[in-house]
C-alpha cells in the first residue's frame, strides 16, 4: 500500500478510504472513524441524482459534510447523464471536494431502475455519464464499481480504462459481481488487470475485515490502497491498524474501555442529532450487531440489549457489559466461548438478575 495517493489536487494520506454504507455512514459514523485514526478518505452513503437534482433536504442531509470532513467524496448514482451531471455540479458548489459515481451498488432497489451495478450492463451509457459529469464540474471525479454484472461478462476492465479516459481520477473495485451480492468470498486477484491497466489510483474493497484481510488484497489485487466497510462496524480502528502495519509502527490495539467508550460516544451523539428516539435506537442496533459479534457473552447481551425499550437502558446495558467482560481472567476476549453460568444467566432473558437500567 502506498502512503499516500493523489486524486487530482487532492492528496489521500494514507490511502484508505471508508467505504459508503446506506444508513450507517452518516456524518456523525464518518467524524467518529476519523477521530480512532488512519482514513486518508471518508466518502457519504450513496444518495439518488434525482433527490439532489430537486433539492430534497433530507437527500441533501445525507451528503452534508463535517465542518472539518477534508478530504472528503459525495457519492451519487442514476442512469440519466445530464440528471447525474446537475447533481455533481450541485455538490461542488454545496463544498464537496469529490464525487464518486455509484456503479457498484448490487441493491435490488437501484438495480431495478438500471443503475448502481446495473450501469455495467451498458458501458456506452457509462461513457456518456463519465463525459458529462466531467463536464459539469471541475473538482475531481472518482467510480466505485464492480468486477460486472455476472461471472459472464467480466468487464471491470474495460469500464475502469474507459473511466480514465473520460477523466476520472481514481477507481475503487469491489471484487465481485453483481449476481454474488456479498455472498462467497471477494475475487482481490480479479482487481490486479485493473490495478496494471491503469495509470491513475486503484483501491481494492471487499471482504477486508481484518489487518491479515488488507495485507491479502492488496497483495493479490495490485491495488494502490484500500477502503473498507463492514470491517469498520467490528473495529473502528481497523483503518488506523492497516496504517500501522504500512509504516512499520506499532499496531495499535484499541482497550475494552476505549471499546465502551466508541459505543457510548456514539449514541450520546447520535442524541445530539434530529433523528428520533425510535430511529437512534434502530442505528444503535444495528452498529452492535457489528460491534460487539466475537466479544466474549456478546450473543447474551445483544439478545438483552435488543429487548430494550429505551437509549438508556441499552446505553447503562452495554456499560455493564463491558464492565464485565473486562473483568474476565483472560485477555483474549474475542471468539472467546463462554461456560461460566452466572455470565450467561445475567445476560439471559427472563432471568430476574438480567441487567436492569
Amino acid at each position: 500500500m502506498r502512503n499516500k495517493i493523489q486524486i487530482g489536487p487532492i492528496e489521500i494520506s494514507p490511502a484508505t478510504a471508508l467505504a459508503p454504507m446506506e444508513g450507517i455512514t452518516d456524518a456523525l459514523f464518518r467524524k467518529l472513524i476519523r477521530q480512532c485514526g488512519g482514513c486518508g478518505l471518508t466518502v457519504t452513503e450513496f444518495v439518488n441524482c434525482e433527490g439532489l437534482a430537486r433539492d430534497v433536504d433530507r437527500v441533501w442531509d445525507k451528503v452534508r459534510l463535517g465542518q472539518d470532513e477534508r478530504p472528503a467524496s459525495v457519492q451519487i448514482y442514476g442512469r440519466q447523464p445530464d440528471r447525474i451531471a446537475l447533481a455533481a455540479k450541485m455538490c461542488e458548489e454545496r463544498g464537496a471536494q469529490i464525487v464518486d459515481l455509484n456503479l457498484g451498488c448490487p441493491a435490488k432497489q437501484v438495480v431495478s431502475g438500471n443503475a448502481g451495478s446495473a450501469l455495467m450492463k451498458e458501458p456506452d451509457l457509462c461513457r456518456e455519464i463519465f463525459q458529462q459529469v466531467r463536464r459539469s464540474i471541475s473538482i475531481p471525479m472518482t467510480v466505485k464499481m464492480r468486477l460486472g454484472w455476472n461471472s459472464h461478462s467480466i468487464n471491470v476492465v474495460e469500464i475502469a480504462h474507459m473511466a480514465q479516459e473520460e477523466g476520472a481520477q481514481m477507481v475503487v473495485v469491489h471484487g465481485r459481481t453483481r449476481e454474488e451480492a456479498y455472498r462467497g468470498k471477494s475475487h482481490w486477484e480479479m482487481v490486479r488487470p485493473v490495478s496494471e491497466a491503469l495509470s491513475i489510483p486503484v483501491l481494492v474493497n471487499g471482504d477486508i475485515l481484518t489487518r491479515d484481510d488488507a495485507r491479502r488484497a492488496l497483495e493479490l489485487s495490485g491495488a494502490d490502497g484500500i477502503m473498507v466497510g463492514r470491517g469498520l462496524l467490528r473495529n473502528p480502528w481497523l483503518l488506523r491498524q492497516i496504517a500501522d502495519e504500512a509504516e512499520q509502527n506499532p499496531i495499535f490495539e484499541p482497550t475494552l474501555k476505549q471499546r465502551c467508550d466508541f459505543v457510548c460516544r456514539y449514541i450520546d451523539e447520535l442524541q445530539t442529532t434530529p433523528i428520533s428516539p425510535v430511529g437512534i435506537i434502530g442505528k444503535i442496533k444495528c452498529f452492535l450487531g457489528y460491534f460487539t459479534r466475537g466479544l466474549a457473552y456478546s450473543s447474551q447481551m445483544r439478545e438483552h440489549a435488543y429487548k430494550l425499550p429505551t437509549i438508556e437502558q441499552i446505553r447503562d446495558a452495554i456499560i455493564d457489559y463491558f464492565d464485565m467482560v473486562e473483568k474476565i481472567d483472560d485477555k483474549d476476549v474475542f471468539d472467546k466461548i463462554s461456560t461460566d453460568e452466572s455470565m450467561n444467566q445475567r445476560f439471559k432473558l427472563g432471568d430476574p438478575r438480567r441487567i436492569e437500567s
